[in-house]
């Protein structure tokens, strides 16, 4: 009875927390052609006792409902967590050009009815590339190469149109310190294998900080120019503008690996049998510069203004106002809000000749989002009065540039009043370590301590230059500085062979970032993991190879191994193993076992060059 009596408690348990969150949501495409097939989902997590779909007006139901269901259950530290989930699939075909909205659709819940959200579908005309596909080409279109190994075989070029980045900002014409959020994004109607060399502009001009984006794992599908294309946001960031005038963001350019499709001209049956094939070309695009409008801050600023653009609050606080002499007290300015903080500075605060101050301690602590930079920063002044008195520090003022106002705005912290008492040691010798007031000591005496006892005293004539021990001492340290300089000019003239000393130093770098990159694969850090693989791999070749980062290419890592006595076969097997490691980070999870078979293949390849290199 015991166990049944716990069995229906949990049970109750389980359904009120079903009851208590119903989440009711409808998910499809946003994007489809006429005549493409696609699929929308109801899901709830509870069992309904009624469901209700909407009118599917402008599609043509080909399948469903489809029903599913889930249920997990979790006991953590003695509570009981459960996940249920019940889905209804439909299967539909586009029939016409246009936008077209779902209204929700109506479950039903111990008697409660939930509505699930609508969706907006846009419907392109059909005929498009759509993303992430390619159309076969029967005969050779303009925009085609024929290959040079095969003259019945022509393989699609990637048009411009076909794949291309953008560098998207929120707006174009700002004030000086002013953010911008700027948006790197990629389009293409090809499928995408990898991306393999990114180059991001210098963003002169500006104070960048990214903002953290997801890595790009799948496309979304979006309408550009009535085409359908899949897109996905490589980065985000901050810029501010440091000056004013036009500033011209630099093009964003990366190289993809996509593949084209390849006509050629039937030789049997089994050719058309397995329909068109597929090559992966490289293709390298830019983005095309983006012109910043800056305008200057208005002429009538406040002497207290130093640059602040934004939406601040700000505050002065003091950790006690009635002190006695030779006591520390903290001064504290704390400024928050959205804006460009990381250059506020140090206030120049006039503090009392009485008063003995040290340099602020500053914390800032600031986060780039989607709305900017936003965060606090505080400087914290440590002070101690030297003397009795009533003491007054001026008010303290931060003047900042308000952009919804278009005004300066300025908040002042008012005079701030200090009752500073006699203490008894008032007027001795103070030591102070540190900035906070738990360093402050304090001295009682001048003299701390006087030796009396085991005292051991030279008789006055005899020097220490005239004794055998010293003249021993004093030779043993000419032979050691001469053996120390000796060491160090052989050690300099080593190293002025930077060629020599790469190639030295090339395979134990190259352990160091596979040791990283093991610690990422214990952690699960998936695409660390595979970032710290490539930089041990086209490091190591680079510096074996002398290979500056900039002539850094796979067609020159070929050119010079045949020099060094590696095989091309040895050189195929390493950009077999950067190819995957690239697709890798920007592919679906690959799991533990992949990459633990990727470290053990980067351990051997860089181990084969080591075997094989011929000085």
């Amino acid at each position: 009875m015991k166990y049944i009596s716990s069995i229906v408690g949990i049970l109750l348990s389980l359904h009120t927390l079903w009851a208590d969150n119903i989440q009711f949501t409808a998910s499809g495409p946003r994007v489809v052609e006429v005549g493409e097939q696609f699929e929308i989902t109801y899901t709830i997590n509870a069992q309904p006792s009624g469901f209700r779909p909407p009118e599917f007006k402008g599609f043509s139901l080909i399948g469903g409902p489809s029903q599913s269901s889930s249920t997990s259950i979790q006991f953590i530290n003695g509570k009981v967590t459960q996940s249920v989930t019940y889905s209804y699939s439909y299967y539909f075909t586009a029939t016409k050009a246009g936008t077209f909205t779902i209204d929700p659709a109506k479950a039903t819940v111990d008697g409660k009815s939930y509505l699930s959200n609508s969706l907006t579908i846009e419907v392109v005309a059909s005929g498009k590339a759509s993303a992430g596909s390619s159309p076969a080409t029967s005969s050779q279109p303009s925009g085609v190469n024929s290959s040079s190994n095969d003259q019945d075989e022509v393989v699609a070029e990637a048009g411009n149109d076909d794949l291309f980045v953008r560098i998207l900002v929120d707006k174009t014409n700002v004030y000086q310190g002013e953010k911008i959020i700027a948006t790197i994004k990629l389009y293409t109607r090809l499928n995408l294998s990898s991306i393999e060399k990114v180059d991001y502009p210098s963003f002169n001009g500006f104070y960048r900080q990214d903002i953290e984006t997801p890595p790009l794992q799948r496309l979304e599908r979006e309408v550009i120019n009535g085409q359908v294309y899949g897109t996905g946001v490589l980065q985000r960031m901050v810029l501010i503008p440091q000056n004013a005038g036009q500033i011209t963001i630099d093009p964003f350019s990366l190289q993809a690996i996509v593949q084209v499709p390849v006509s050629r001209r039937p030789r049997s049956i089994w050719d058309d049998f397995w329909g068109p094939q597929v090559k992966e070309i490289r293709k390298k695009v830019s983005s095309k510069p983006v012109k910043i409008t800056v305008k200057a801050l208005p002429a009538n600023a406040p002497a207290s203004f130093k640059g602040a653009v934004g939406n601040y609050s700000f505050n002065v606080s003091l950790d006690k106002q009635n002190v006695k002499t030779n006591d520390a007290i903290n001064l504290k300015i704390t400024i928050s809000g959205n804006g460009n903080l990381k250059i506020i500075q140090p206030f120049d605060i006039k503090f009392p000749s009485d008063f003995e101050t040290y340099d602020p301690k500053v914390t800032a602590n600031t986060k780039a989002t989607l709305n900017g930079i936003e965060g606090t920063k505080s400087f914290e002044y440590l002070i101690i009065p030297r003397h009795s008195g009533v003491f007054k520090i001026p008010p303290i003022e931060f003047t900042w540039f308000d952009l919804s106002s278009k005004q300066y705005k300025t908040a002042s912290s008012g005079e701030l009043v200090i009752n500073v008492e006699r203490s008894p040691d008032e007027g001795k010798t103070t030591i102070v370590q540190g900035v906070n007031k738990e360093d402050v000591r304090f001295l009682g005496k001048d003299i701390q301590f006087i030796k009396t006892k085991n005292l051991v005293l030279n008789r006055q004539g005899e020097f220490l230059i005239v004794q055998p021990l010293f003249d021993a001492m004093y030779a043993l340290s000419l032979l050691l500085f001469g053996l120390f300089v000796w060491l160090m000019r052989k050690q300099i003239k080593a190293n002025a062979d930077v060629a020599t000393v790469k190639l030295r130093k090339a395979n134990k770098i190259a352990i160091k970032r596979l040791q990283t990159a093991k610690e990422n694969l214990e952690a699960q850090h998936e695409e660390k993991f595979y970032e710290n693989v490539l930089k041990a791999l086209w490091g190591y070749v680079s510096d074996k190879f002398n290979i500056p980062l900039a002539d850094l290419s796979r067609e020159k890592v070929y050119e010079v191994a045949s020099l060094h006595n590696i095989s091309n076969d040895m050189v195929d097997e390493m950009m077999r193993l950067i190819d995957h490691c690239e697709f890798a980070r920007y592919a679906p999870a690959q799991g533990s076992s992949q990459m633990q078979e990727v470290y053990q293949n980067a351990i051997g390849v860089i181990s084969k060059f080591e075997q094989n290199f011929k000085k």
